[in-house]
């Protein structure tokens, strides 16, 4: 069980490695552009289109190391005012759902990847970017985050188990 912790873990430290590593290439390309116009007058013609699509990579590939950071934001009106054995109890509901609804994104997500990918669809901009390439982005982040919450999920049995 702790191995497929571990390897959930990994996952998720990997996913935030390419997060950042997608920011980086935002500011350069930001800053390729910035050169380009303020020195010689001319632009990449890509920069704004290309940052959007890291800017998605950076946010799906770092939902799952946020979640694992505890990084989310989370409202605890509700749980703070609970006793131990009814927050976990919540807690545990709330993590199906959340895996349930990253399922259905998941599913959803992959389809629309593959039908962009089947039909050759292309972005309408001077670079004709196959949009398929962007949109990856979205069920590896959504899996990547599904494992996290399953992790959480595991992490929660076992403590019920040990007790």
């Amino acid at each position: 069980m702790k191995r497929i912790l571990r390897i959930i873990e990994t996952a998720s430290n990997i996913g935030a490695v390419f997060s950042a590593i997608f920011m980086i290439l935002i500011v350069c390309l930001i800053a390729v552009e910035i050169f380009l116009r303020a020195l010689f007058n001319t632009s990449t013609l890509i920069a704004d289109e290309y940052s959007a699509y890291m800017f998605v990579f950076v946010v799906m590939l770092g939902l799952s190391y946020t979640f694992k950071e505890k990084g989310h934001i989370r409202i605890t009106i509700i749980t703070s005012r609970l006793g131990e054995k009814a927050r976990n109890y919540l807690e545990t509901v709330v993590l199906f759902v959340v895996l349930a609804i990253l399922v259905f994104s998941i599913y959803h997500s992959a389809m629309m990847v593959y039908d962009t990918y089947s039909l050759d669809m292309r972005a309408d901009t001077i670079a004709e970017t196959p949009l398929y390439i962007p949109q990856i982005a979205l069920p590896i982040g959504y899996t990547i985050f599904a494992l996290q919450i399953l992790g959480e999920i595991l992490k929660k049995f076992i403590k019920e188990d040990g007790k």
